[in-house]
């Protein structure tokens, strides 16, 4: 949660998507065409990809909460390519600040 932010629960969960998408491409495992489609979708949509408030130290807590609401997991979804996912347990406080 923002504090401050004025948005709608899905309107973070796509911020949260498009962010673990760059996630994704930071980490090599999708090409920049697959950032730029999924980002065209979203925005043929006029769903969010970012608000201002969001940052890697907001991204950092919010891992930190997953971990105690996931059985000391992480658990962050990261794309493969479309349709294809996996979840991950290793995203570090700098892999974020890169993001």
């Amino acid at each position: 949660m923002v504090p401050g932010a004025d948005i709608m629960h899905g309107e973070a969960v796509n911020i949260d998507g498009f962010f673990c998408v760059i996630l994704s491409f930071n980490r090599g495992w999708i090409s920049w065409d697959t950032v730029q489609r999924i980002f065209n979708c979203m925005k043929s949509m006029n769903l969010p990809t970012n608000i201002i408030s969001f940052d890697s130290e907001l991204a950092w807590q919010s891992c930190k909460d997953a971990i105690e609401h996931r059985n000391g997991a992480q658990r962050i979804p990261l794309i493969q390519d479309i349709g294809k996912s996996v979840c991950v347990s290793d995203i570090t406080q700098e892999e974020l600040d890169a993001a």
